[in-house]
C-alpha cells in the first residue's frame, strides 16, 4: 500500500509540473487572478483539527488552470489511540476551488476559495483485525482562505469534510 501512495504523489507532482512547463512559454505575469500574485504553484502544510490527535497534511495547488480556478491534490495522515488500541488512517485526494478574489476584489496577500474534492481513505488498527482494516473513495467539499506576510510565505485555514479526517486544517503555504 505504501508504495501505491508514493506512486500517486510522484504522479501527481508530475502532472502538474509538466502543467506548468507547458504553460510557461505562452503565459504573461498578468494572465493570473489576482490570488495567485503569478504563482503557478502552491505548497501547503500544517496539521489538521481533530477530537483524536493531530493530524499531518502536505498538499499541491496548480494555480494555471484559469484565473480563478486551481486543482491539486493532498496527502494526510494520523495515528492515534483509543481504548489502548493504536489506529491509523491516510488520505490522498484531488481537488478543485474556485477562488473569489477577483470577483469580490480581495487583494492579493488574501485568498478566499471554496471547492470539492474526492479521494482515498483509508483507516486501519495497527493490530491488523480485518475487521477494524477498510479503505473506500470520499467526496467532499471545502472552504478556505489564505494571508500571505510576505510574497512567497502565507498561513492558511481550511474546513470541509469527505476525504479529510479532520473537520479543519491549519498551516503554511508557500508560493513557488
Amino acid at each position: 500500500m505504501t508504495k501505491q501512495i508514493i506512486f500517486s504523489i510522484v504522479l501527481l507532482i508530475t502532472v502538474l509540473f509538466s502543467l506548468d512547463s507547458t504553460a510557461q512559454n505562452s503565459k504573461k505575469k498578468n494572465t493570473s487572478s489576482n490570488y495567485s500574485n503569478g504563482s503557478d504553484f502552491y505548497i501547503n502544510t500544517g496539521v489538521g483539527v481533530n477530537t483524536k490527535g493531530i493530524p499531518f497534511y502536505f498538499g499541491l495547488d496548480y494555480n494555471g488552470v484559469h484565473p480563478d480556478i486551481s486543482i491539486g491534490g493532498n496527502f494526510g495522515i494520523h495515528s492515534f489511540k483509543h481504548r489502548h488500541h493504536g489506529y491509523r488512517a491516510w488520505n490522498l485526494s484531488f481537488n478543485g476551488n474556485y477562488h473569489f478574489n477577483r470577483i469580490l476584489n480581495i487583494p492579493n496577500n488574501f485568498d478566499f476559495y471554496a471547492g470539492l474534492n474526492v479521494g482515498l481513505y483509508n483507516y486501519n488498527d495497527r493490530k491488523d483485525y480485518p475487521i477494524d482494516n477498510w479503505s473506500h473513495v470520499r467526496i467532499g467539499a471545502q472552504i478556505g482562505g489564505r494571508w500571505f506576510i510576505t510574497d512567497k510565505f502565507g498561513l492558511n485555514l481550511q474546513f470541509g469534510g469527505g476525504t479529510q479526517y479532520s473537520g479543519g486544517n491549519f498551516g503554511v503555504t508557500f508560493r513557488l
